[in-house]
């Protein structure tokens, strides 16, 4: 199975009226996990019970009879290849529950988030995940590099792709 959804720009799913976003809590963090284990081993797993409780971090669940995905916003500062600010990770939708608009959901949520508080949002993509790259686009991010790892991120299949959306 692919790590990312594959890459059918022109399908479509209906939106589900009973997936609920909402500000993740302590007793996500498994589900969490197992989402995020949808796309290949989780290094970052210990440090997800910090990060629901962070105040300057947005993490989003998607809630269906558990979390079904997942997406933060965060500050990334002092890195050389990749400008200080807020950055979208993690952004994440089960296999099952793919193309139902969740992840837009999820991103729109994110964007929404860090309007107030930044004048940038940077994401940071594997160049193979197609889907992830055109919502980014949709919603205003455009291409700033491309490299083989940002902020000590490698992209293992790919290279890795700099997105940055500014406040409007």
């Amino acid at each position: 199975m692919s790590r990312f959804a594959d890459y059918e720009p022109d399908r479509h799913g209906v939106p589900d009226p009973a997936v609920v976003l909402r500000a993740a809590v302590p007793s996500d963090v498994d589900g969490i996990l197992a989402v995020a284990a949808s796309r290949g081993p989780v290094a970052f797993g210990p440090r997800v019970p910090a990060w629901v409780v962070e105040p300057d971090r947005r993490v989003v669940v998607a809630v269906s009879d558990g979390v079904v995905g997942w997406g933060m916003a965060a500050p990334w500062a002092g890195f050389d290849d990749v400008p200080d600010g807020l950055y979208v990770s993690g952004l994440t939708v089960a296999p099952a529950a793919r193309r139902h608009g969740i992840g837009e959901r999820l991103l729109l949520d994110l964007i929404g988030w860090a309007a107030p508080r930044s004048d940038m949002l940077g994401s940071v993509i594997n160049a193979t995940n197609g889907p992830s790259l055109d919502l980014h686009l949709r919603h205003g991010f455009r291409e700033v590099a491309r490299s083989d790892s940002f902020a000590g991120i490698t992209f293992t299949g790919g290279v890795g792709v700099l997105l940055v959306r500014n406040a409007a």
